[in-house]
Order: structure tokens, then C-alpha cells, then sequence
């Protein structure tokens, strides 16, 4: 009779195994299954319920806790969320059109160097969770999945090699420092500190902008120590940015970029600038005789990233995601 009990014991250990590899098997296929394409490549489900599922996580934290739970609530802001998610979700085939737009090929996602790149950011991540199980359980409360993770940095890694085409091969963007320099030097950068206020879920926009007032108000006529002193204080919620920096052409919002040029003395204060996610006030300050060579490297850097940018943004414009018949059909709110 205990020999008996032991082969059921198995055989019962075995279907158990069976079942959660096929029901893994299953998961899998249904995150891999195509919904449609873009730019020439596939477009999988396991990417549209992340960006779903990290939006409707964001509209809470914005309008309420539950807000999906409640049918009612759920159709209210479903138009927002449908015209978010799609938006966002041309994100990455709009990188990768632009690179077929200058000879860069979707095979070249699985060239060795950036199948090399995209291991070490995967192993770099793992590393960072403490272990392949905390890095597991990271991606499934992100919804995130291993096979999108490396998508999203095999794109990432060609965007990076299409600022190199586009500097070097093409010349579309500015790749030389003294002649970026030169640019710079010529009227095309400001330097700044600033102040924010931002308008949190459930604040009162009204009340804040009067608070980033208030605060360019005190910055007008400030000494250098006075101007620290509100920089630093908690009255300015984007304390990341401490000292000043250079606003250059071309690469900021342009409500901020417009407000930076329009200071044209040391010590000019903006009016107060809306922002979609709050209020800015800029103080211009005087540059050290080094302050713009010491820089200059990273400034044209974060050129090169903001006018690529700029590139796909145009080309997501023109995109769109052909949806199979199975795309059509998922209705994003029952997205789990």
C-alpha cells in the first residue's frame, strides 16, 4: 500500500508540473501574440497591456483610486486612456522608422553588438534586483515581461547608433564640438537656474501657479545668496536641479526654451511659465569664464538626443499600427 501511495504521490507531482509548464507555455503565447504591425515589424500583445496596464496605474494615481473597478468610472475615462495608449504605443516602431529612413535595417537588432549591449543592460538589471527571482518578480509588478524588456533596449540601442548615422554619415545633425561651440556662442544658449511647482493629483492649479508667483516675485532683486536660498528651498519641487545649467536652442519645451531667450541680462526673471505638469520661474546668472567649455561635450550630446527626437516625433506623426483582426478585437479596459 506505501509503494502505491508513492506512485500517486509522483504521478500527482507530475501533472502538477505538467500543468504549470503548459499553463506558462500558454501565458507566453498569448504575450507574444501578434496584434497587428508597424514600421515593418511586429506588434505583440505583451506590449500593449504593459503600456496599458502602467497607464491605467498612472490615471489612478491622477483621478482615484478604483476608477477601473467601477464600470461607470472605467467608460468615463476610457477615451483618454485609448488615445494614450496608442499614442505611446508608436513609440518605439517610430525609432525604428526612421532608422530603415537611413539604411538601418530591423535585422540589425540582432547584430552582436547590440545583442552584446542589450545582455549587459539585462544582466546589469538583474544585478541591480539582487538576483534573477527579484528581477522576475520586478518585471511582473512593472507587467513588464523579459521578451519586451529586451525589445525595449535593443530599440533604445538603435537609436542610439542612429544619432551616429545621423552625425557622421548623413550629416543632418551637428557632430563637431567647435562648431557646436561656435553655435552655442552665437545667441544659442542661456544660463539659468530655475524653480518649479508642480501640480500634483488633487491640487489646486490656481493656488499653484499663485505659489511659483510668489516665488519669482522674491527672485526679483535677489543678492546670489538670496536666489540660493529659494532654489534650495522646498518651496521648489525640482530640487534635482541645483545649480545653473545652459538652456539650449532647439532642445527644451519650447515654452521654456522662449522664456530663457526672452532674459537678456544677468539677473532677468521670467514671468511664470505653465508647463503641463506645473509652473516654472527662470533667473538667468552669470557664466564662469569655463562654464560653457566644460559643458559643451554633454550640451551637444543632449543636442543630438533632442533633434533625433525630434526626427521620430515628426515620424510618428505619419505612423500607425495596422491591427489584425485579433488587435481589433481587445477592448483595453479589460486588459489584466
Amino acid at each position: 500500500m506505501k509503494k502505491f501511495r508513492s506512485w500517486i504521490a509522483l504521478a500527482l507531482s507530475v501533472v502538477l508540473l505538467l500543468s504549470l509548464f503548459t499553463g506558462c507555455s500558454s501565458q507566453k503565447k498569448q504575450e507574444q501574440k501578434k496584434i497587428g504591425v508597424s514600421a515593418g515589424c511586429d506588434v505583440l500583445y505583451e506590449e500593449l497591456r504593459y503600456v496599458t496596464l502602467t497607464y491605467k496605474d498612472l490615471f489612478e494615481s491622477t483621478y482615484g483610486k478604483g476608477i477601473w473597478d467601477d464600470p461607470a468610472t472605467a467608460e468615463q475615462y476610457r477615451a483618454e486612456l485609448e488615445e494614450t495608449v496608442w499614442s505611446v504605443m508608436l513609440n518605439n516602431y517610430a525609432v525604428l522608422a526612421v532608422c530603415q529612413e537611413y539604411g538601418m535595417l530591423l535585422s540589425d537588432m540582432e547584430d552582436d553588438s547590440i545583442v552584446a549591449a542589450v545582455d549587459k543592460k539585462m544582466e546589469e538589471a538583474v544585478a541591480q534586483c539582487g538576483g534573477e527571482a527579484a528581477f522576475q518578480k520586478a518585471l511582473e509588478e512593472m507587467h513588464m515581461t523579459e521578451h519586451l524588456m529586451r525589445f525595449v533596449l535593443a530599440v533604445a540601442q538603435m537609436e542610439s547608433e542612429l544619432i551616429f548615422v545621423l552625425t557622421d554619415d548623413f550629416d543632418v545633425i551637428e557632430g563637431d564640438v567647435e562648431e557646436f561651440t561656435d553655435w552655442l556662442e552665437n545667441g544659442n544658449c542661456v544660463y539659468v537656474r530655475h524653480v518649479f511647482v508642480q501640480n500634483d493629483a488633487g491640487d489646486d492649479k490656481e493656488a499653484n501657479r499663485a505659489a511659483a508667483e510668489s516665488l519669482r516675485q522674491r527672485l526679483q532683486g535677489a543678492t546670489e545668496s538670496e536666489i540660493d536660498d529659494i532654489i534650495r528651498s522646498a518651496e521648489n519641487e525640482e530640487l534635482m536641479y541645483l545649480k545653473p545649467y545652459y538652456i539650449v536652442r532647439d532642445v527644451y519645451d519650447a515654452r521654456v526654451e522662449t522664456a530663457a531667450f526672452g532674459l537678456s541680462a544677468v539677473g532677468d526673471v521670467s514671468d511664470v511659465i505653465e508647463v503641463d505638469n506645473g509652473f516654472y520661474v527662470l533667473i538667468r546668472v552669470a557664466e564662469t569664464e569655463t562654464s560653457l567649455l566644460t559643458n559643451v561635450s554633454s550640451l551637444l550630446s543632449s543636442y543630438q538626443w533632442a533633434k533625433t527626437e525630434q526626427l521620430v516625433e515628426a515620424k510618428k506623426a505619419t505612423l500607425t499600427i495596422e491591427l489584425n483582426e485579433y488587435g481589433k478585437s481587445i477592448d483595453l479596459l479589460k486588459i489584466k
